[in-house]
């Protein structure tokens, strides 16, 4: 149809940013979130984390808090694109200061933070800064 053509009048249509993919992939922290969520309300809220399988040994407040980063993100990456580069960066900041905590200090605000899952962080945050930054700079004709 010509609704769904570029206004330039090419078959092809406009490619996704890598900002809004990496928006949309918080969508796994959704799900993760919510699997231990809905565990912890079976088992309760006292179970050991390390009970649960690998990739799901979260405590209740990293699970609640990756629920939540997750719920934000998907809305942001599937409806509200505009906003990916701040969520992206938002994200990033936030799970930095999460790493950071896990790695340097003894104080983690009631949560877990194992070495597995201060790695996970690390890994995580890198790209997350790498890609808001490089979405921050395309938007700001720097690239």
């Amino acid at each position: 149809m010509a609704e769904d053509q570029p206004a330039d009048g090419s078959a092809e249509m406009p490619s996704t940013p890598l900002v809004v993919w990496a928006a949309r992939l918080s969508a796994y922290f959704l799900a993760q979130g919510g699997i231990m969520l809905l565990a912890y309300a079976i088992y309760g809220f006292g179970t050991d984390p390390n009970s649960f399988a690998i990739g799901f040994r979260l405590d209740p407040i990293q699970a609640a808090l990756h629920f939540v980063w997750g719920l934000a993100g998907s809305f942001i990456g599937f409806f509200r694109p505009r906003y990916a580069t701040a969520f992206v960066l938002a994200f990033a900041a936030f799970y930095s200061v999460i790493a950071l905590l896990g790695t340097f200090t003894h104080h983690h605000f009631g949560m877990m933070l194992s070495e597995p899952a201060n790695l996970f962080y690390w890994l995580l945050v890198l790209p997350a800064w790498a890609i808001g930054s490089y979405a921050l700079g395309q938007r700001r004709g720097l690239s």
